[in-house]
């Protein structure tokens, strides 16, 4: 069964997703393989040098994601266009690592689901909350992250009332993540067990 895990920025994706693999489930970072396909050498590291110039990058000829964000965050051409160079390539990636699994449930980060209209991909999605204050404390928290980025990165998002729309096309489950990491532990070890019986 192929699960997509979504859901906003810093609400806690990366956790649950390490949770379902110490569970048993085969698992895929949408993240991670985003930053796989720009790594030296890699066409779309190419692609992206040639649209915006070796600003976006470090001496060591690697990507500077930095510099990427800020790009992207400035106006929504550069955003489709970064998207469109990265999003084929990732996906592509990501069929060919769900063939290499073999677990009877393969959960995949996949933080655009919705935007990019992937839920046909899926059998059944789950959509990871919290609250706005916490989103913005969590974001924070991060490296090289103000709070002026912090609030641009949530605004370019879809809200979590839109992400529920998500129901009309897949099996949804919600997990909210305002509570201690051991409460966290638990939710998702009950679904794990819900799912792992369907």
């Amino acid at each position: 069964m192929k699960i997509a895990l979504t859901g906003g920025i810093a609400c806690g994706k990366s956790e649950i997703i390490q949770q379902f693999k110490t569970l048993g489930a085969g698992v895929i970072s949408l993240d991670k393989l985003s930053r796989d396909v720009v790594q030296v050498g890699e066409s779309a590291l190419n692609e992206l040098i040639d649209s915006f110039g070796n600003s976006i990058l470090y001496a060591d000829q690697s990507l500077n994601r930095v510099a990427l964000r800020e790009i992207l965050l400035k106006n929504s051409t550069n955003k489709q266009k970064i998207e469109a160079i990265l999003h084929p390539k990732i996906l592509e990636k990501m069929q060919i690592e769900i063939e290499k699994l073999n677990n009877k449930l393969i959960i995949i980060e996949i933080p655009l689901l919705l935007e990019k209209k992937l839920a046909y991909l899926f059998d059944r999605a789950i959509i990871v909350s919290c609250s706005a204050e916490n989103q913005l404390k969590r974001l924070l928290k991060r490296q090289n992250i103000d709070n002026n980025t912090a609030k641009q990165l949530i605004s370019v998002q879809i809200s979590q009332e839109q992400q529920l729309e998500l129901e009309k096309e897949l099996p949804i489950d919600i997990l909210e993540n305002n509570s201690e990491i051991f409460d966290l532990e638990k939710k998702v070890d009950t679904l794990y067990q819900k799912l792992i019986n369907l």
